[in-house]
């Protein structure tokens, strides 16, 4: 009954956290609330542009994300994987100057240690996202 509580704090947690970054609440004693110190985030822009790592990196990731969206909204559905968190659904983005706006799929899995949020990667779809989680098991 414990760790199922506990698992379920994770996606309150996870839920919290997407409703703040919705906010823009993205100062480093906001990130404190959520993450663990050593977070890794690697969004799909990863790829091309490397993880962000701790505290400092996350607000180099948002501060990069501002300066080119006016607009950046999680919408997502959680799914506790025991101990992890699924998220799929979009980012609805606008662009700054342009104006455009465009919902870019995503689909990832959020890892946690002591109580935060350690890791988060962005596969593109809940399918992908599964399918990493599979073979990792």
């Amino acid at each position: 009954m414990a760790e199922e509580a506990a698992t379920s704090d994770l996606v309150e947690l996870t839920r919290q956290f997407g409703e703040a970054l919705n906010r823009g609440e993205f100062s480093a004693a906001k990130l404190r609330l959520y993450l663990h110190p050593d977070v890794e985030w690697l969004p799909l822009r990863a790829a091309t542009e490397g993880a962000f790592h701790g505290i400092a990196g996350m607000e180099r990731f948002w501060a990069d994300t501002e300066e080119v969206f006016e607009k950046f909204e999680l919408r997502y559905e959680l799914l506790n994987l025991g101990g992890r968190v699924l998220a799929w659904g979009e980012i609805h983005l606008r662009a700054r100057g342009s104006g455009i706006e465009t919902d870019i799929p995503t689909g990832g899995i959020f890892d946690f240690r002591d109580g935060k949020i350690v890791r988060w990667e962005d596969f593109g779809s809940k399918e992908k996202a599964l399918d990493a989680v599979e073979l990792e098991g």
